[in-house]
């Protein structure tokens, strides 16, 4: 059975890359959470927008000044209301938070709903 990822890369080219976050409430996974959004990202400083209650899409927060137009991300972003600006660079996608507002991995049917929403963008 093949493994799922817990988030997935969208880069500027729409090409999408499988990511292994690290997920748990301790300070340890929050911390080396932290470290692999930076460095997916290719950032310092990272914000959220919550596509839906199922997906997150994590952005550089610097990203207009660093990156080109991610035009699959800025797409994506519109197919769920958030037509008020393009995004840049790279973005992070996961599942959405759980009730205390932790992010959660990206499930078998969400990533199957990402793949059939981004296909049909």
């Amino acid at each position: 059975m093949t493994k799922i990822p817990t988030a997935l890369l969208l880069t500027c080219d729409a090409q999408l890359v499988e990511i292994d976050l690290p997920f748990g409430h301790d300070c340890a996974s929050s911390a080396e959470r932290r470290a692999v959004l930076r460095a997916a990202l290719r950032c310092d400083r990272f914000d959220v927008v919550a596509l839906t209650r199922q997906w997150d899409m994590w952005i550089d927060d610097e990203g207009l000044y660093n990156h080109p137009v991610n035009p699959a991300a800025t797409a994506l972003a519109q197919r769920f209301g958030f037509t008020h600006q393009p995004y840049h660079g790279p973005v992070l996608l996961t599942g959405g938070p759980d009730a205390q507002g932790n992010t959660l991995p990206l499930l078998r049917h969400q990533v199957i709903g990402l793949f059939l929403t981004l296909q049909d963008l």
